[in-house]
């Protein structure tokens, strides 16, 4: 809900800070609403952000209220290649995206137990808002580090969690030979 006072009578106008179209109903979507009561049905993460209030009336200067919407929801994970292959003594780095809000504690694990930073493995997590991009770089492959890998979510509505099979290549040489 947004109220304003003033003379001439100030107009609502309702938009995304982020320019994204606002639902105001299940299939219709509008660039800017303009009543005072803002209704999102069944909504959805998409609606999630920063929703600006502006109310104006011609007279400078306009005055806008910034509204914050939230929308919890359990982790979900997107692993965009669930099988990797790379040489023995190579890096490689698997990648796991994740949508959770309140924010998941996400990590990597093999075999049951979870996977530090080490020499070994390297770990990063980019933080984008409600999601979340892991990378683990496995450094100088052996056959030992073959085999399946998992990325997991939790948060207090749940828990997600990837696979990811690693296996070996064989490296291809170029030899060229001229007669």
């Amino acid at each position: 809900m947004c109220k304003a006072d003033g003379f001439p009578m100030p107009k609502i106008i309702w938009r995304r800070e982020d320019g994204q179209a606002i639902s105001i109903e299940r299939q219709k979507k509008v660039s800017v609403y303009t009543q005072e009561r803002l209704s999102i049905i069944r909504i959805t993460r998409s609606e999630m952000g920063a929703y600006l209030c502006i109310a104006t009336n011609g007279v400078p200067p306009s005055v806008s209220k910034r509204i914050i919407v939230d929308v919890e929801f359990p982790p979900m994970i997107y692993v965009p290649n669930q099988l990797v292959g790379a040489p023995v003594g190579t890096d490689v780095t698997l990648h796991c995206h994740v949508e959770a809000y309140p924010r998941a504690i996400s990590y990597w694990s093999r075999d049951g137990a979870v996977l530090l930073a080490s020499k070994k493995h390297g770990t990063e997590f980019a933080e984008n808002g409600y999601r979340t991009h892991m990378r683990l770089t496995v450094r100088r492959l052996a056959e030992t580090d073959f085999g399946n890998y998992r990325c997991v979510a939790k948060n207090a509505l749940g828990e997600a969690e990837g696979s990811i099979r690693l296996y070996g290549k064989k490296r291809f040489r170029n030899n060229i030979s001229c007669l």
